[in-house]
């Protein structure tokens, strides 16, 4: 719904009352609030960029301070603080920070709110790692990865954040990725090497994303979740129709690529039911991956097998008349 500004201030008024008299949950008042635009005319519209430029400048300024930590590091060395003192300050900053957000959360633009979100979450991590500081090692590391995907989740939930949400996904894979190399011998986690533990892990994040449909104040990252597990799993099952389980370089290279075929025809086979059920169930995103990695597996097959071999017309001729066979197929179901 597109509204004036003041007229927006009065839609948000009567919601936050139909909220206190119990009308209206905090999910309902939230999803409400977002579903209201403002009208834009030229100066608003030039305006709004000019912020989003400002916002965008100032996330760059935070993510300076709190990636890079010389900053940190100096102010710690002249006022002689240690890794706790700053970490209990920066987690003071940042809670001020969390509720000045939440305070104003009905005035800010969808897009201002999320980057203010992620510049929380800086604070967060920042805190959260002097806090880890003093120790060392691979199973530190490990553990800080997985103490920060669950502070993001929770921040995320707690916010209604979807940027954070999508951070907190991004640091899980992280976690995964560093937990199964420690726990892994000879490159390999329970006889899997990367690509194939990740085709695990991207099912396991389709699977939790079926069930947060069942989850009411989840629901809202449902489909986050969904994409960036179909983008974890087809690439990973791109990875596996590559080099197989082959956790060493040197044995991969020394076996034709026939012996990984049938990784191959696995991947061409998740990609038609991709496809297939994407346009069953009018999924867009579905159907695009499953016809995006049907065309890469063609065209990794063709560099593999036929490069040397095949004429590069009768290859693409063939490409060319299969689609088209397919597309025809298509209409008349259609």
């Amino acid at each position: 719904m597109q509204l004036d500004d003041q007229e927006r201030k009065t839609v948000i008024k009567a919601l936050e009352e139909w909220q206190r008299t119990g009308k209206l949950s905090v999910e309902q008042k939230t999803d409400l609030e977002q579903t209201l635009e403002i009208k834009n005319n030229d100066r608003q519209q030039i305006a709004r960029y000019f912020f989003i430029i400002a916002v965008s400048s100032m996330l760059l300024a935070f993510s300076s301070i709190f990636i890079d930590d010389k900053l940190l590091e100096t102010i710690k060395k002249y006022f002689s603080l240690s890794n706790l003192t700053i970490a209990f300050a920066v987690s003071a900053l940042t809670i001020v920070w969390f509720y000045y957000v939440r305070k104003k959360r009905h005035l800010l633009h969808e897009f201002t709110y999320e980057v203010f979100m992620i510049v929380g979450a800086l604070g967060s991590l920042t805190a959260l790692v002097y806090f880890c500081k003093d120790y060392t090692g691979v199973a530190h590391y490990t553990f800080v990865l997985l103490l920060a995907t669950t502070l993001l989740f929770i921040l995320s939930t707690a916010f209604r954040s979807i940027a954070l949400w999508t951070a907190a996904l991004l640091s899980f894979c992280g976690w995964f990725g560093a937990f199964t190399t420690w726990q892994g011998q000879d490159n390999a986690f329970l006889g899997m090497n990367y690509p194939v533990r990740f085709v695990v892990f991207g099912l396991l994040l389709l699977g939790i994303s079926w069930l947060q449909k069942s989850i009411a104040r989840l629901q809202f990252t449902q489909r986050i979740t969904y994409l960036f597990g179909l983008i974890t799993f087809f690439t990973a099952m791109w990875g596996m129709s590559i080099f197989g389980n082959f956790t060493h370089f040197d044995a991969w290279e020394q076996v034709r690529q026939t012996h990984v075929l049938i990784y191959a025809i696995a991947f061409a086979i998740v990609g038609f039911v991709a496809f297939f059920f994407g346009i069953k169930y009018k999924d867009e995103n579905t159907r695009d991956f499953g016809i995006f990695f049907l065309l890469l597996n063609l065209y990794t097959r063709y560099f593999e097998y036929f490069w040397n071999t095949m004429h590069k017309g009768i290859f693409f001729l063939i490409l060319a008349g299969s689609f088209w066979l397919l597309g025809k197929r298509l209409l008349r179901k259609g």
